[in-house]
């Protein structure tokens, strides 16, 4: 878009349906969650095998994809990659709904992880040449809002999908009218992907800015010396937010049975219920996070990111240790809805941390290998490992919970000392000199 105004109305619309694309999204990946009973019911699954589904299946290959999908979006049309993104994550969520055992649904749950890899990186790369540096930030934020409302939509919407299709309203459909009501589910949220790929065939591709790097071989040389030069603050900042993820993702995908298995809710009950706390806490969170960032470098301190990602630690950490505390429905939902404002409150300040204070040259790459960690050990073990302990354990209804509780709390307690030595250690400086001052200056 060289010689062309840039963050127009037009580009604003782009990012809007880039963001409901990253709704769609999550619609399809977190539906799972609250057909868990269902399925086991159906299937004759354990929670370990849910936990698989859930984790692994969908973490590893959501993670590992995002590389290879990236490359091609460097060397291909990047709308072209989401619309193919987009069509294999649907037509995998369509085919979980006619998954008639454990194999299949595992097969099929890889497929949309593998699908939705397409989606961020493109995306980034399409926003980053429609907008001028001092609208970046705000536009990549927008489409970041994507994920947290689509947390909460998601619950929301497959519950009062899943209750029309109980109530009999798919029985006059053709082709899923003999299948079972969650069956039913994942082939009608999966239909919107087609309306999508259209849609996104009508953006128009913009010119790609060339980078300020030079040639890819330098680039790898400048990340790999990044890594290294850098390791004391990455290692201890990956790590730290790992466990952030890992609690956002056990919390979100283990919470509906919880509440279904302990206190009687219905599925639409739970999707309404929780899925409004989760739109409620977590884009509050996520934009509390930036604000406080930015207050903090106006005010002049350093190490203003990583003080927010180790104050979110500290204030999930309570809410974390009251999960395996007895209490009702209504003091459940409000701890959960802590964990989701503490644990978004990073999410959008630690991508943008790494923006200062990674060398100009390294940047996307150094990011790319944020996302693949977080995303291997956050999303693949966090609820694997709760459907693991819960399988076992006993088979009382709190078992679940107490699974969770045995995940979330040591968890978050871990993040919590990872992010405040490094909070305090990037203050003073990591090996006698600070490596974040003269990333905050360039800026």
């Amino acid at each position: 878009m060289t010689g062309v105004q840039k963050g127009r109305i037009r580009d604003w619309l782009v990012v809007l349906l880039l963001m409901a694309a990253l709704i769609l999204s999550f619609v399809d990946r977190i539906a799972l969650s609250l057909l868990v009973d269902p399925i086991r019911a159906d299937l004759g699954i354990s929670d370990a095998e849910i936990g698989l589904l859930q984790g692994i299946a969908f973490g590893l290959f959501f993670a590992v994809m995002g590389l290879p999908l990236g490359w091609l979006a460097d060397r291909w049309t990047r709308k072209g990659t989401i619309m193919l993104g987009v069509t294999l994550w649907s037509a995998a969520t369509a085919a979980c709904g006619l998954s008639s055992n454990f194999i299949q649904l595992l097969l099929a749950r890889i497929g949309v992880g593998a699908g939705e890899a397409a989606l961020a990186p493109a995306s980034y790369s399409i926003v980053h040449d429609r907008f001028p540096k001092e609208q970046l930030g705000r536009a990549i934020s927008l489409f970041q809002v994507g994920g947290v409302i689509g947390a909460g939509l998601a619950l929301v919407i497959t519950g009062y999908v899943y209750r029309y299709f109980t109530d009999g309203g798919g029985a006059g459909l053709p082709l899923i009218a003999n299948l079972s009501p969650w069956q039913q589910t994942f082939v009608a949220i999966a239909a919107p992907g087609a309306l999508f790929v259209a849609l996104i065939a009508f953006i128009k591709e913009p010119e790609r800015v060339p980078g300020e790097a030079g040639a890819r071989g330098e680039q790898k040389l400048g990340m790999i010396a990044a890594v290294k030069a850098r390791a004391a603050l990455y290692v201890p900042l990956f790590l730290g937010m790992s466990g952030v993820i890992m609690t956002s993702y056990a919390l979100v995908s283990w919470m509906p049975a919880v509440l279904g298995r302990e206190f009687g809710w219905s599925t639409d009950e739970v999707g309404a219920r929780y899925g409004f706390t989760v739109l409620l806490a977590s884009p509050v969170g996520l934009l509390a996070g930036g604000w406080l960032a930015d207050a903090l470098v106006r005010r002049g301190a350093p190490n203003a990111h990583v003080r927010v990602a180790a104050l979110a630690a500290l204030i999930g950490l309570p809410f974390a240790l009251l999960l395996s505390v007895p209490q009702g429905p209504t003091g459940l939902l409000l701890v959960a809805a802590g964990l989701h404002f503490a644990v978004s409150m990073p999410m959008g300040v630690v991508p943008a941390f790494l923006q200062l204070a990674t060398p100009q040259d390294a940047r996307a790459q150094v990011s790319g290998l944020y996302v693949l960690v977080i995303n291997v050990i956050g999303l693949g073990l966090g609820p694997t490992l709760v459907g693991a302990l819960s399988t076992g354990m006993a088979t009382d209804a709190g078992d679940l919970r107490s699974a969770m509780s045995l995940v979330v709390g040591p968890v978050m307690f871990a993040s919590t000392a990872v992010m405040a030595l490094l909070a305090r250690a990037t203050w003073f400086g990591l090996g006698g000199r600070s490596v974040l001052m003269p990333a905050y200056k360039k800026s």
